[in-house]
């Protein structure tokens, strides 16, 4: 991508993730993407693949034309089988990315545990 388009691109998401008021670390959840390289998409110093445009894009809860209107980019895209992306509230989004702080300080092994656990409590609340 040329540096210019670069850098429209990277104002694009940098309006809009400020537009929905999230944080890097909220819109690096969201888009399954780390923080620091969302921060140089943002300051255009990032070439960003297409797949990885489009987690941004469902991040932001836009469609992926949106961070691409006006690069003089063609306007037509092909729509792709995906899965829909799940959103949660900020607040849910919040508790995640506490819990996933948490989750770095233990062991891979610990990790693991952590996470069955969560599973096996998560489907026992369902069915109680």
């Amino acid at each position: 991508m040329h540096a210019n388009l670069q850098t429209i691109v990277g104002k694009k998401i940098r309006q809009f993730r400020l537009a929905d008021g999230l944080t890097l670390e909220e819109l690096a959840f969201r888009s399954q993407l780390h923080p620091n390289y969302l921060g140089d998409l943002e300051r255009g110093r990032r070439n960003p693949s297409l797949a990885n445009l489009k987690k941004i894009a469902d991040g932001l809860k836009k469609p992926l034309e949106d961070l691409i209107s006006g690069t003089n980019s063609s306007k037509t895209i092909a729509k792709t089988q995906e899965k829909t992306p799940v959103f949660f509230s900020v607040e849910q989004e919040r508790d995640l990315i506490s819990l996933i702080k948490l989750l770095r300080t233990n062991s891979k092994k610990d990790r693991q545990h952590i996470v069955k656990i969560a599973k096996a409590m998560s489907v026992r609340l369902k069915t109680q």
